[in-house]
């Protein structure tokens, strides 16, 4: 018998999807300015310290950033083909390495909302261009921020579960395989994105697979079940954790 919880669900919502609200970034502007290109902090002229500095301040307040993931069993893994259960293909020759023992894909959209896109935006029409530069710099600040707090979350319940998770995967990024770079065609976006079937999310993507907000990330983790060797040293941990003090 359905529980009223599973009563209640939206018919839209695709089984094993979740979502995620990470805290406000943190954001400092040297990291800024280092992403710029400024090696030496000390000479940087003080009218670019202070737009970096405001920038920092402002990103985190325009910053609203949200995560929406579902869980899908993989059926195989094989020749850089990756099938998971929902009838979904994905191809790239990193799979095989990268995802070896997983039983599940962690699949992924995330951004850090509209606001930032927008005042980038108005700031370029303004004639603002440092601080345009400077804060769609600093959005992507925001971005890597919020993909390292889910990346937690979702060790944390993989952890619960007694399973591991892999490095992150996205449409449109290359891989070392051997001697050799493997991409995840640009284009097998649209088949992540209809893993979520009609459900709301917070990103939307258009006809040449690029997203909007322009400050989102997709991707997938692997979740693979602890090895023998990680199941022992847990368990190790959980013995010295009972030592007296």
């Amino acid at each position: 018998m359905a529980t009223p919880a599973a009563l209640s669900k939206p018919a839209s919502v695709p089984e094993g999807m979740d979502s995620f609200i990470p805290q406000p970034p943190k954001i400092q502007a040297e990291r800024i300015l280092r992403i710029q290109g400024y090696s030496n902090l000390q000479r940087v002229r003080p009218a670019i310290r202070r737009a970096s500095e405001s920038m920092a301040a402002l990103a985190p307040t325009l910053s609203t950033p949200r995560v929406a993931y579902r869980r899908v069993p993989i059926r195989s893994i094989h020749g850089g083909l990756l099938e998971l259960d929902a009838n979904c293909r994905f191809h790239c020759l990193a799979f095989d390495s990268i995802l070896r023992g997983c039983t599940e894909a962690a699949v992924f959209v995330l951004t850090a909302g509209p606001k930032l896109d927008a005042r980038v935006i108005e700031l370029a029409d303004q004639g603002e261009l440092l601080d345009a530069l400077l804060l769609e710099t600093t959005g992507w600040l925001c971005i890597e921020d919020a993909t390292r707090q889910f990346k937690v979350h979702l060790r944390q319940e993989s952890i619960a579960s007694g399973r591991r998770i892999t490095s992150r995967m996205g449409p449109g990024y290359s891989y070392k395989v051997d001697h050799a770079m493997a991409t995840w065609p640009l284009e097998e976006q649209a088949l992540l994105f209809g893993l979520f079937g009609n459900a709301d999310l917070p990103v939307s993507l258009m006809h040449s697979s690029a997203m909007q907000p322009k400050m989102s990330r997709s991707g997938l983790f692997g979740i693979a079940p602890l090895t023998e060797q990680s199941g022992g040293n847990a368990s190790l941990s959980q013995k010295l954790r009972a030592l007296p003090a």
